[in-house]
């Protein structure tokens, strides 16, 4: 029968690292699911063969969770290609939450049936009592799993929040270790109502975290909708001024075609042609360039173009942009519209107004965002972002903040540089196709 039990532990330890891949897809989504899927199976397999040989030298010991997440995280970012950091917060919160969740059930069952030494039983020594529980406690999880699946997918994971999770998981293993000490060394009916308490804490700790993604997400709605509010203001300014000055270029439409009768009789043709430019000025306006085909960036880039001259300086545009793209059309206008914004301010700021440029590139599965503008050579910076010189400071210098948050989102880097009255600000972020999952 050893030959069931070592089975049914097999499969268990398989289960267990599946499902940390499956958390982890949730969080990093591949390019080619399919593929990954394979990977995951051979990576969940040799996983299942280094915990059981773990396993043999004790069936609970901390060395083997930590072996455990050690394999668990290197192998999801071979997989998944992610930052290390934001892979081993997810894996390390996941294990601190199935430690917790077996320790749980674990005292439950030892509770029902003869209390310590049961429990002692079940975490040192295999037999049928063990098997039926492991079963329980894996069907339990992947019911969790599946449950809690799709407020999972609502979570992103930045650095900040990595770092964050790592902290927790920290403090987590540090008061996991002194339940699992006193559980064994004075066992009595309340243990499993502070294991359920403790199974309690970490799941509050997701549904807050989740509460707090998603109020976010509705500020940054919010704001996205404003910002479009404004795009569309100025607009429809624009084309109201065009189309009065169309109007008067309309009324004195006779006149002008005397005029460039005239000047074509006396074959004038220069004088002519740029009189020709000078009454179709407004027109022009009208024809905006099409940067990239895709609206939402074609639209930012136009608007803060038209700022940026209206300022008295000069531009040099020179983008590249996935069509189908899996960053959203919010997250986009949050980056071009802070970082052009923050760039025209701060070179508006300068004697020499100078030249903005924008240069957005598209590397296999990375965009490289590069944003170069004038700035005070005594301009000064805290925590990586120029200070704002606004009188008011609660209330401005958050725009280069919200870059990088939007940009940790898709697993990006942000680098910014003030240097001999330059600054420069450096984005690469990963995308993937629309149609990814």
């Amino acid at each position: 029968m050893r030959i069931v039990w070592e089975v049914v532990e097999y499969l268990a330890s398989f289960i267990e690292v599946f499902i940390a891949y499956k958390v982890l897809e949730i969080f990093f989504p591949a390019r080619n699911p399919y593929k990954k899927q394979i990977e995951m199976i051979i990576w969940a397999l040799i996983g299942a063969v280094i915990t059981r040989l773990c396993n043999q030298i004790s069936l609970f010991s901390y060395f083997t969770m930590f072996m455990f997440a050690l394999f668990t995280s290197i192998s999801g970012a071979q997989i998944y290609r992610g930052k290390y950091i934001s892979i081993l917060a997810v894996v390390s919160f996941y294990v601190l939450c199935i430690s917790g969740f077996d320790f749980l059930v674990l005292t439950i069952a030892s509770n029902v049936y003869k209390g310590a030494d049961t429990l002692t039983a079940l975490l040192y020594d295999m037999g049928p009592l063990r098997a039926r529980l492991v079963i329980l406690i894996k069907t339990l999880w992947i019911i969790a799993f599946l449950v809690l699946k799709k407020f999972l997918q609502k979570i992103s994971v930045s650095v900040r929040g990595a770092n964050a999770a790592l902290l927790i998981s920290i403090a987590g293993f540090c008061g996991f270790a002194f339940l699992v000490g006193q559980t064994m060394k004075t066992f009595n009916f309340t243990v499993p109502w502070v294991w359920f308490m403790f199974v309690c804490i970490l799941a509050l700790i997701v549904l807050v975290v989740y509460f707090m993604i998603e109020r976010q997400k509705e500020k940054m709605a919010l704001g996205f909708v404003e910002m479009q509010s404004r795009l569309l203001e100025d607009k429809y300014e624009a084309l109201n001024d065009v189309y009065m000055e169309n109007a008067k270029l309309y009324h004195d439409l006779n006149n002008h075609l005397n005029t460039l009768y005239q000047l074509l009789e006396e074959k004038n043709e220069t004088r002519a042609k740029e009189y020709i430019k000078e009454i179709s000025r407004p027109i022009l306006k009208l024809s905006k360039t099409a940067w990239t085909g895709v609206d939402v960036v074609d639209v930012i880039i136009n608007s803060k173009l038209e700022k940026i001259k209206q300022c008295g300086m000069e531009a040099d545009i020179n983008v590249e942009y996935p069509a189908e793209c899996n960053i959203t059309p919010n997250d986009m206008c949050t980056i071009l519209s802070n970082l052009l914004d923050n760039a025209i301010e701060a070179a508006a700021d300068t004697e020499q107004k100078g030249c903005i440029c924008l240069t957005m590139r598209r590397i296999n599965y990375f965009l490289l965002i590069k944003v170069i503008n004038p700035c005070r050579e005594d301009l000064k910076s805290s925590g990586g972002f120029p200070k704002t010189t606004k009188e008011n400071k609660s209330l401005h210098g958050w725009g280069l903040r919200s870059v990088r948050d939007t940009v940790e989102k898709y697993s990006g880097t942000m680098d910014c540089t003030a240097e001999n009255g330059v600054f420069t600000v450096k984005i690469m972020m990963q995308w993937d196709k629309k149609n990814m999952e």
